[in-house]
């Protein structure tokens, strides 16, 4: 029997998870070169047989696992990355595996030296991506075994994870990560644990072994005794018990596109309480049209008729917008111009969305939802601006309903604003993973600072009670659409501070 070990490690996401471990070896190995005109076309060949793959993997996925996907296409479309690997092969004679291995090492490098944080988050992606391709290139692929079992290496390329039945991955850890990676974002969809930071990695786990990932506490348990691996597979194995009929809380889908609606179906959702509409906006050379939003709105609140589709209105900012739409960078994009700020700064782009908006509401249950409030005057003028688009709609003799309007908590302002926001609004939508990081002072997505953000901190839960109250004084009510929602013991806790409905992955539901 080998020796129990439990470490601690980073909470990407939570969950638990028991099983198996299949290790992802990881590290690069020697190729012997051929011509430079040969280890070009095998590099070229490569790259196709990837996205061939990936391409045919995204024809079969939903909306988040295809955007992903189109991610890990890009960068091996990328000049910066491949066309550089081409350049080693004619510069430096190297193999088109070597010229892979460097090509990525530079370019990960070159990426977490950059200002903007989504940049160095995005070198996990691409170190994954390229050993994927050198594996590929030096005849050592690694295919997941057909049993389901948890995914373990010192990093990860979400591409082996989209390639992969999505049943077959239990949990994930790595030694390098974070949780706005996106193997963080998968694993979110797919609804299993991910933690990660654990050093000299492959010395502590290896094939085989036994692992209980409790994704809560962060707490990776390596070959437990008997007992402990028995009732972590009856854990892992019992059925979610059932609501009772009568409770007063709702389960409601968070979703980012149409292909998530069969999922959201099945899984029994009582509604959507976060449609994330910037699926539209994105990996497009201009915005869309009314009439293609009109086409996107309609089938989310068709299929979930007469339930809720809550939408939110277009959510960018510095760090995260469309190609067409420029905006100057921002040394805080978090606390910059992002959210509700951009659209009334873009009125055109607010208001052609709007439209598109009411005009799919005549379709069935749809409300629209406010992100990034901190001021009352912000909830009035797009009331105003709601008025001016269905003017616009009357005038033009098209059909179209004024949806409800709801507001994003997400700001000590708006929270301490509640009383009177509630007095405007229809209902309130608590956006934790924001609310928690301007409450504490914490930046997310630093690395850093990862130990003082705790969604749990008991001022979070303070704001919230806040919020609750104000918002039941006024007769409406409150969902929680964060983190805070799929963490079993927050949850309860929401529940008894009299939340009225949490909003969580699919995965999760």
């Amino acid at each position: 029997m080998k020796n129990v070990e439990k470490y601690e490690c980073r909470k990407a996401q939570g969950g638990f998870a028991a099983g198996s471990v299949f290790l992802l070896r990881t590290g690069y190995e020697e190729h012997s070169l051929r011509s430079e005109k040969a280890e070009e076309e095998r590099l070229e060949e490569a790259v196709e047989t990837l996205i061939q793959r990936l391409s045919f993997r995204r024809e079969r996925s939903e909306r988040v696992a295809a955007e992903l996907i189109d991610a890990e296409i890009m960068i091996l479309k990328d000049e910066f990355f491949i066309g550089y690997a081409k350049t080693l092969i004619r510069e430096e004679g190297l193999s088109a595996a070597e010229a892979v291995k460097k090509a990525g090492t530079e370019a990960c490098e070159k990426l977490c030296e950059s200002d903007d944080e989504m940049l160095r988050e995005r070198s996990a992606d691409v170190r994954g991506l390229a050993e994927t391709l050198h594996s590929l290139l030096s005849g050592r692929e690694v295919l997941l075994p057909e049993t389901p079992c948890i995914l373990v290496g010192e990093s990860i390329s979400p591409g082996s994870v989209l390639m992969t039945e999505p049943g077959r991955i239990l949990g994930i850890l790595t030694e390098t990560g974070s949780r706005t990676s996106h193997l963080s974002i998968l694993a979110e969809h797919y609804g299993v644990p991910y933690l990660y930071g654990l050093e000299d990695l492959t010395k502590k786990i290896g094939d085989g072994d036994f692992l209980i990932l409790d994704g809560e506490e962060g707490i990776v348990t390596v070959n437990p005794d008997e007992s402990a691996r028995e009732e972590a597979l009856r854990h892992r194995k019992a059925p979610q018990k059932k609501a009772p009929e009568k409770t007063g809380i709702k389960v409601y889908a968070n979703i980012a596109g149409t292909k998530e609606l069969d999922a959201v179906l099945k899984a029994g959702a009582r509604g959507i309480g976060l449609v994330r509409s910037e699926f539209l906006f994105f990996n497009r050379p201009k915005a869309p049209t009314e009439e293609e939003q009109v086409a996107a709105y309609q089938e989310i609140v068709s299929a979930m008729e007469p339930k809720e589709a809550v939408i939110r209105l277009l959510d960018i900012g510095p760090d995260k917008h469309p190609v067409w739409l420029p905006m100057k960078d921002e040394a805080n994009p978090a606390m910059g111009l992002r959210g509700i700020r951009v659209l009334l700064t873009n009125k055109d782009l607010l208001r052609t969305q709007l439209k598109a908006l009411l005009r799919a509401a005549v379709a069935g249950n749809l409300k629209i939802l406010i992100p990034m409030v901190t001021s009352l005057w912000e909830l009035d003028e797009t009331k105003k601006e709601i008025e001016t688009a269905a003017a616009e709609l009357s005038a033009r003799g098209i059909p179209f309903r004024i949806p409800e309007l709801g507001v994003m908590i997400e700001t000590p302002a708006a929270v301490m604003l509640a009383p009177e926001l509630a007095e405007k609004a229809a209902f309130f939508s608590i956006g934790t993973n924001d609310l928690t990081q301007f409450t504490l002072a914490v930046d997310r997505e630093t690395e850093d600072t990862d130990p003082a953000y705790d969604p749990c901190h008991e001022a979070v839960f303070k704001m919230i009670a806040l919020t609750v109250n104000a918002a039941h004084a006024a007769g409406i009510p409150v969902t929680v659409c964060g983190e805070l929602a799929v963490i079993p013991e927050a949850a309860g806790r929401l529940i008894a501070l009299g939340v009225d409905a949490l909003s969580v992955p699919v995965g999760r539901i």
